[in-house]
C-alpha cells in the first residue's frame, strides 16, 4: 500500500507542476498571441513539455536507484 501512496503523489505533483506551468504559460501575456485559442495552444504545449521532462526525470531517478540496489 505504501508503494501506490508513493506512486500517486509523483504522479499528482507532476500534474500539478505541469498544470501551474501551463496555466502561467496561457497567462503570459504576449503579441502575437492575441486570440484566446493561441494562448491554450501554447499553455497546453507548456504543460506537455513540462511533463514530459518530469516523466523523464522521475524515470531516470528509478533507473538510478535500480542500478544501486
Amino acid at each position: 500500500m505504501t508503494v501506490w501512496s508513493l506512486v500517486l503523489l509523483v504522479c499528482a505533483v507532476g500534474v500539478l507542476i505541469s498544470l501551474i506551468v501551463g496555466g502561467v504559460a496561457a497567462a503570459l501575456p504576449d503579441a502575437s498571441a492575441n486570440h484566446w485559442s493561441d494562448r491554450c495552444r501554447r499553455g497546453f504545449r507548456a504543460f506537455v513539455a513540462t511533463m514530459t521532462l518530469y516523466i523523464a526525470f522521475v524515470l531516470m531517478v528509478v533507473a538510478v536507484r535500480a542500478a544501486l540496489a
